[in-house]
């Protein structure tokens, strides 16, 4: 057995996300959760929610929101919004694209639509349509990187102190 795995090792591809899809051993400090496989050649139509990791290597027509990491594998093809704490885009997605913490679309990638996250990377030889939305902290609140807060600082308004304040 050993053997085989070191095997699944020794593909080095550019992007973790390649290994993941390709059902190589998770990283080391991963949950050992098992992931949620939609396989290739399957065709779900609906929406998808959950706590657990999710691979698409098959088509999904709908949305998909998870408190768990999103990956879109090579042969995979979304047609909706994704929204989970991290999307790892290999194939196509026609949709936006929300990522609480992170959003990598690969080399092979193609997203259309926007993509809102913390941390984006997009690799060379990608196809991306759309634009980037990077937040400071909470990609899971759009409302406070918007500036439609309660008040800033000291209960000051969004936009700092009034003007003619004291001085």
């Amino acid at each position: 057995m050993p053997l085989f795995r070191r095997e699944n090792e020794d593909r080095e591809p550019s992007t973790p996300y390649y290994r993941q899809a390709a059902g190589a051993p998770p990283a080391p400090g991963a949950r050992e959760r098992p992931a949620t496989r939609i396989a290739e050649g399957t065709h779900l139509r609906g929406e998808i929610t959950g706590a657990t990791e999710l691979v698409v290597d098959g088509e999904v027509e709908g949305e998909i929101r998870l408190d768990a990491r999103a990956v879109v594998g090579t042969t995979g093809v979304v047609r909706g919004r994704v929204t989970a704490r991290s999307v790892l885009v290999a194939g196509k997605v026609e949709g936006d694209v929300r990522g609480s913490e992170l959003v990598e679309v690969g080399a092979s990638g193609n997203i259309q639509g926007d993509i809102s996250a913390p941390r984006v990377t997009i690799a060379e030889g990608a196809f991306f349509k759309g634009k980037v939305e990077m937040g400071g902290g909470d990609a899971r609140r759009p409302e406070a990187s918007r500036g439609e807060t309660q008040g800033g600082p000291g209960g000051e308004a969004p936009g700092g102190p009034p003007e003619g304040g004291a001085g």
